[in-house]
């Protein structure tokens, strides 16, 4: 029971590494002739043989095809264990930055009291808006970090997805805003394929947004229960205020050098093969907007 139990739940193909991939395609290739070619030379060619003798030339068949099993569990149990160490070693760090924001800003909190009763005194409201916003954004800061937890983030691609995203990002000097208020042990795509729109409208989102003079980035994950669907809203701030909002969708459209101009076109061709979902497309003079809604 417990080994079917580990086969059932090693079931998700597409989670492990190309390597072991094709290591394992190859294997249950080779399992496959070999029945086959038993079963002919078996039936066909030693049919005057006793039914036991039959039963026995397939014992070495079914042992490989067992060992096979066997084998396919423990990758798949030894990937879903590397993806685990991964997520806590990034987890991991991403503690280490929310401790030493958390020091940081506990050890500024006198100075920033004093700050704002500077602006207070002398009525400087323009001065004390400004200050107000600078930090909010260090405070925008703590809550993405605190935000950054596989406890939050319940699925390990995903959460790995977020936090590189995340990470090169702030690399580029791009303030992120993220609220995150969905479990993903309910979302309404395969994670393959929502991990791979995720990952192109990210990317899209950070190539934009770092060419903009703003820098801004807001990532939104909740659940619309009156309309029945589960939100994914990635706004940026963008330069070309000209740019087409269904042009990009076409194949080997691109504003980006050295791209091929597949990304949207990919996420386009994953939407309409799942019939649950949409992707609605959007600008303002501030933000380019991407709302994948999930039914």
């Amino acid at each position: 029971m417990e080994f079917f139990n580990n086969l059932f739940l090693a079931s998700k193909f597409k989670d492990i590494d190309s390597k072991s991939k094709k290591i394992i395609i190859v294997n249950f290739s080779l399992v496959f002739i070999t029945l086959i070619l038993q079963f002919l030379i078996t039936f066909y060619y030693i049919d005057n043989s006793a039914i036991i003798i039959k039963f026995l030339s397939f014992i070495p068949v079914i042992s490989y095809v067992t060992i096979s099993l066997f084998y396919y569990t423990s990758i798949m149990k030894l990937s879903a264990t590397t993806k685990e160490l991964k997520s806590v070693e990034i987890y991991n760090n991403t503690l280490i930055n929310l401790q030493d924001n958390i020091r940081l800003f506990k050890h500024d909190f006198n100075n920033i009291i004093a700050t704002i009763g500077g602006y207070i005194r002398t009525n400087d409201i323009e001065g004390l808006k400004d200050y107000y916003f600078s930090l909010e954004s260090d405070c925008q800061k703590v809550n993405n970090l605190y935000l950054l937890n596989p406890k939050i983030i319940n699925n390990p691609g995903i959460y790995n997805l977020l936090t590189s995203k995340y990470n090169e990002a702030i690399s580029k000097n791009i303030k992120v805003n993220m609220s995150f208020l969905l479990d993903l042990n309910t979302l309404k795509m395969q994670i393959y394929d929502f991990s791979r729109i995720l990952g192109i409208l990210l990317d899209n989102a950070i190539e934009a947004s770092s060419d903009s003079k703003e820098k801004i980035i807001n990532i939104t994950f909740r659940n619309d229960t009156n309309n029945n669907r589960q939100l994914i809203i990635i706004e940026n701030s963008y330069s070309n205020k000209d740019i087409n909002t269904e042009e990009i969708f076409k194949k080997g459209i691109t504003e980006k050098e050295n791209h091929t101009g597949l990304g949207l076109w990919e996420v386009r061709r994953i939407i309409q093969k799942n019939n649950n979902a949409n992707l609605f497309t959007s600008k303002n003079k501030d933000l380019f907007s991407q709302q994948l809604e999930l039914y």
